[in-house]
Order: C-alpha cells, then structure tokens, then sequence
C-alpha cells in the first residue's frame, strides 16, 4: 500500500516462473459484522428499604412454564420507607442467541451512573457478571457524549441483575436491548495513525493538516488525543492533491474521557470510501486545549484488508510485483471483473487455496516509482517541432523573396 503508485491497486501484477503475467483480481475481505437486535424484558426491583423495629420485606417473582419472568411482586411486612429504585431485573430467557451486549436506555436525570452486573439461573443464587460499568449521556454546548452499551462475558445466565453503584436518584429505565453476533468493532480495521501539523488559523478557524502516503481505502475515522478528558467538535475534510478543492468527509464530536477508573471514547465516525492523500481537521469546538499545547491529536484512519486472488496458471515460484509506473499505464480492471466472474460461475470459490508470502524483494527500486514521460507528450514535442520548423523554414523563404525583389528594384 505504501509503494503502489494507484489508488486501486491497478499496478499490481502476479507473473509465473516463466515470467508470464496470469489473471488476477484484487477484492476485499468481507465484513464480520452480523449483529442482531432483540429487546429484553425488564422489571424494576425495590429499592433499599429502611423497615421500622418489627418491619420485614418479602419479595415474590411469578415466572411461567418456560421459566420466563412474567412479574415482580413486592411485599412489606410492617412500616417501611423505601428509597428509590436502584435495580432492575433482565430476562433473557426468550433470547435466540447468547447476548454478547447490552444497550440500556433510561430517562433520568442521572446523566452518567457506573453500574454493576449480577447473573442468575434460578433467581435465587446469583454470581458477579460486570463489576463495573459507566452508563453516560451527557449533553453540553450542542455537543453529547453517550455510553449505553454493557460487554457481557463469554458465557451468560439467563436472569441479569443490573445495580446501580452510585445513583443517588431513581433511575427510569425505558428500553433494553440485547445485541448478539459479531458487532463491528475498532479491530476489524487496520489503522493507519497520521500526525498532524499545529494548528494555524484559517478564516479564524483552527485547522490542523495530515498527509496519508500509502494508497489505502479508508472507511471509518478516530482521533487519539494526547491527553484524558479532551472533546472536540471537528469537520474533517479531505482532497488527492493540493490544488484541488477539499471536499467534506464527516462532522463529529470526538472525545476521550476518564470517568471513575474507565475511559470512555466516541463511536468510531464512518465515511464513504476515501483515498485521497490530503486530510485536514477544522476545529469548530475546542475541548482539547489545542491552543495551549503542541501537541495535536493523532488521525486515525481505519481501512479493510484486501485478498488478491490469482489463477496458477504455469509453474511456479509466482511473484506478486508493485509500484510501477509503467504497469500503471495498463488497462486491469477488466481482468478483476474477469477473474471473479469466473469464480463466481463457475462455483469455484472453496478451491481457493492460502498462499503464504515470502520475501519482499526490490526490483525496479524507488527509479520505478517516477512517473515516466507520458508517449501522447511525445507526439506533442514532435509535433511542435515540426511546427516550429515550419514557420522557421516559411520565415527563411520569405526573407530571400524580400531580397530578390529589393535586388530587382536596384
């Protein structure tokens, strides 16, 4: 990626051990993302209670035959004085699939809360699932930062236990959600982390400047602040060369935020594919103290990882050979469509065997990176010569005419 002169890859090719060049096409490796979406039952628990000298509490859960939790009921024996409700039950009995997460929404003036998680098979003996766990929805200035989402172990009971360690207020839950399958996380693309230049006023905007050398396809956005506890509201924009216009990318606010021992970071931003070489961040909200320090946040620019997929035709050793701009200059998107219609027809996708690489070796050198003179330049300096010429040759005659006629008249 870092030495293909072309964006798509167009100057890649694969030859035998004759040296012939054999079809091949460049495609990229699906996504492992398929997540799905079930809403869970949920029931509020009585909150702490503060009996009187002869005050009791019972508790009483109605389950049906499937083991499903049909309602909570509460009981008190004798004065009591309750305080508000900290807890909730979660029934995931009915679920398909084994949740991997949680997404909990509430309304509540409790805009951020760390919460704990319980896990039960009989409602009666419980064990710790999460020990803790930041819930956070924090509006400020037009900006918001949200944490909803709970990571469950490997291996879940049915009944979840959700406690509040530090709510001082009732807390409203209005929705849970149960997520299952693979979400599309930060690991599924390779990252490629710029630095930035300082940043300079622009139209009394702050704007800090990156440059992308390798030819990759980005996907999805993250900034890496220096420090804890930094916001900012930016608009990134992007372009392939430093005449062209900028063009806008994606408008977000990224943060990174320690909150009682855990960091909270912004959902990664997407972008349609890009792979312009020219990035730039203009700051709209600066909560990253960029205009007292040097030290500029990192753009993180996340890509997929792509197959190249070849017919043996010949024997081998085969060589995967780039960074040419001669072979730049050749037509191969044909081929791709080619090579994978073919695979596609004929059905013959499980016969793709892994190859593993071996050494890189340098052929051409950094001289086969330089663009060469293009061969239309070439009629054009021929043609131009030709024409100056021309005229040269028209000038010369018209001077001798010029002097035969003053030689006629003397």
């Amino acid at each position: 990626y870092e030495k293909a002169v072309r964006p798509d890859l167009g100057d890649l090719r694969v030859f035998n051990g004759a040296g012939e060049v054999v079809p091949h096409a460049v495609r990229r490796i699906a996504e492992e993302t398929s997540q799905t979406r079930q809403t869970v039952p949920f029931f509020p628990l009585p909150g702490e209670q503060r009996p009187s000298s002869s005050a009791d509490l019972s508790l009483r859960v109605i389950r049906n035959a499937e083991g499903a939790v049909v309602t909570v009921e509460t009981g008190n024996i004798g004065p009591t004085q309750s305080q508000p409700t900290t807890s909730y039950l979660f029934d995931t009995t009915a679920l398909a699939a084994r949740p991997t997460e949680l997404e909990v929404r509430w309304k509540s003036s409790a805009s951020i809360m760390s919460v704990s998680l319980a896990q039960s098979s009989d409602l009666a003996h419980w064990s710790p699932m999460v020990n803790r766990a930041v819930l956070a929805d924090l509006t400020y200035n037009g900006g918001n930062v949200t944490s909803r989402r709970i990571l469950l172990p490997g291996k879940t009971l049915p009944y979840i236990r959700l406690d509040c360690v530090d709510c001082r207020e009732p807390v409203e839950i209005t929705e849970v959600s149960a997520l299952s399958g693979t979400p599309a996380t930060a690991g599924q693309w390779q990252w490629q982390r710029l630095s930035g230049t300082p940043a300079k006023k622009k139209k009394e905007e702050q704007v800090i400047e990156y440059r992308l050398d390798a030819k990759i396809t980005v996907t999805a956005l993250q900034l890496g602040f220096p420090a804890a506890n930094s916001l900012l509201r930016a608009m990134i924009e992007s372009r392939s060369k430093t005449d062209a216009p900028w063009r806008h990318v994606a408008r977000a606010d990224f943060y990174r935020l320690d909150l009682q021992g855990q960091t909270l970071v912004n959902p990664l931003v997407y972008c349609p594919p890009n792979s312009d070489t020219y990035w730039q961040i203009r700051v709209i909200t600066d909560g990253a103290g960029l205009s007292a320090t040097t030290q500029m946040p990192r753009l993180e620019l996340g890509w997929r990882q792509e197959q190249v997929v070849f017919l043996g035709r010949g024997s081998g050793p085969y060589t995967l050979a780039f960074g040419s701009t001669k072979a730049a200059e050749e037509a191969s998107a044909f081929q791709d469509n080619l090579v994978l219609a073919a695979l596609r027809d004929t059905k013959t996708e499980s016969n793709i065997q892994r190859v593993e690489p071996g050494p890189l070796l340098t052929l051409g050198g950094d001289q086969a990176l330089k663009a060469r003179l293009p061969a239309i330049s070439w009629k054009k300096i021929l043609l131009w010569v030709v024409l100056v010429a021309g005229v040269a040759l028209l000038a010369f005659m018209t001077r001798t005419i010029y002097r035969e006629m003053q030689a006629k008249k003397l």
